[in-house]
């Protein structure tokens, strides 16, 4: 087992807090904010939105005006460099303004219609984007239950061949088109395909589908893996799966019944999700609540009891990589130390944030997290 403490002077940690009134908006803009390096918003965009919002406050009707409206201005933006024929100015600008549409929708109660429209608008305008690109990145639907699955593969440059491919799982709250921001850069880059899907429980498939989430996530991963395995430019002898937040679940999950996955990785490690997830962070409940299909907390409580790496974690033969921060206040800590006391494969590596990247999915130590996430899986899927 290879386990590193990363730790940084914890007096110079600097946390970019926007709205200092509310931790949960702060965390959630820094979120936004972690993927200003690969295109995913732009930083004075976001201060200017974060300055028409205030520092007073609280008031979540004020949040959703502000940022949808940033989102509707930097589409007009694109919108019109494409009409001149400015296409990376217009593909940039798209791509911007969907990340603005998901995170102005982020506080909303799941029933609220302005979650659809948002949702509609930010991917519409993200898929605009992708047709923009020469080729890299593609657009796919996974067969799955009669329905489909929607999602995107990202390729490296260079001739179409058969690479080795990381299947990104997002988590609680996050579109497919996130993922992308995440790790749709740094895979590539490396020459390793990167696939990000809407599976069970979340994006379109729980908006439009009624596609809840499942304990058993092999059966839907198996299905995305059927689907890429078919193809020419996947290596199926070279597949990784990764899980990002509650992905920190699927991921392991999946892996330890899915024979075709040689290295997986548990971007905040669990555990339980009733106990590390739902009641360690209450604001998130009424989410796995609608991403369970719970009724209620006590319909979300028995289903989700039923996410536990219990009986699993032992089950995984391949290398296995874990990165959680200290100061996680949305996943527990706890359960990623649990999940990695229980491995018994021989191949295990753990990288606990303390300090700079001690956040929720390190969002302020971003771009060395997601390149140690990209690092690790080419050295063990060669």
């Amino acid at each position: 087992m290879t386990a590193t403490a990363i730790e940084q002077n914890r007096d110079a940690l600097s946390i970019i807090e926007l709205f200092p009134q509310d931790e949960d908006w702060s965390l959630q803009t820094m979120r936004l904010l972690a993927q200003v390096a690969v295109g995913g918003a732009d930083l004075f965009e976001c201060a200017r939105t974060a300055a028409r919002i205030g520092t007073e406050t609280t008031d979540g009707e004020v949040w959703q005006r502000e940022w949808s409206s940033t989102a509707q201005e930097v589409a007009a933006a694109g919108n019109a460099a494409l009409e001149r024929g400015d296409v990376v100015t217009a593909r940039r600008a798209l791509m911007r303004s969907c990340s603005y549409w998901r995170h102005s929708e982020f506080f909303l109660p799941s029933a609220d219609p302005r979650r659809e429209v948002a949702y509609t608008s930010g991917t519409t305008n993200f898929q605009k984007a992708v047709e923009l690109f020469d080729g890299r990145l593609e657009r796919i639907k996974v067969p799955f239950e009669g329905i489909t699955m929607d999602g995107y593969l990202v390729r490296p440059e260079g001739p179409v061949q058969a690479r080795p491919t990381v299947l990104f799982l997002g988590g609680a709250d996050s579109w497919a088109e996130e993922l992308y921001f995440m790790g749709g850069t740094e895979f590539p880059d490396r020459g390793v395909n990167v696939v990000m899907v809407d599976t069970p429980g979340r994006g379109s498939s729980l908006r439009f589908k009624q596609l809840y989430s499942r304990p058993d996530y092999e059966v839907p991963v198996a299905a995305v893996l059927d689907f890429l395995t078919a193809r020419d430019d996947v290596d199926a002898d070279r597949i990784g799966l990764a899980g990002v937040s509650f992905g920190g679940y699927y991921a392991p999950r999946a892996a330890a019944f899915e024979p075709r996955v040689k290295a997986v990785a548990a971007w905040c490690g669990t555990w339980s999700i009733l106990t590390d997830f739902y009641e360690f962070y209450p604001p998130l409940q009424q989410q796995l609540q609608w991403l369970s299909g719970s009724k209620d907390d006590a319909e979300a409580r028995a289903k989700l009891a039923e996410f536990s790496l219990d009986g699993i974690a032992e089950k995984l033969a391949i290398p296995v990589y874990v990165m959680h921060g200290t100061d996680d206040i949305i996943m527990d800590i706890k359960g990623a130390h649990r999940f990695v006391g229980a491995l018994t494969t021989d191949d295990v590596t753990v990288d606990i944030y303390d300090g700079a990247g001690s956040l929720h999915c390190s969002y302020d130590y971003f771009s060395v997290a997601t390149a140690r996430l990209a690092d690790w899986f080419v050295h063990k899927l060669g």
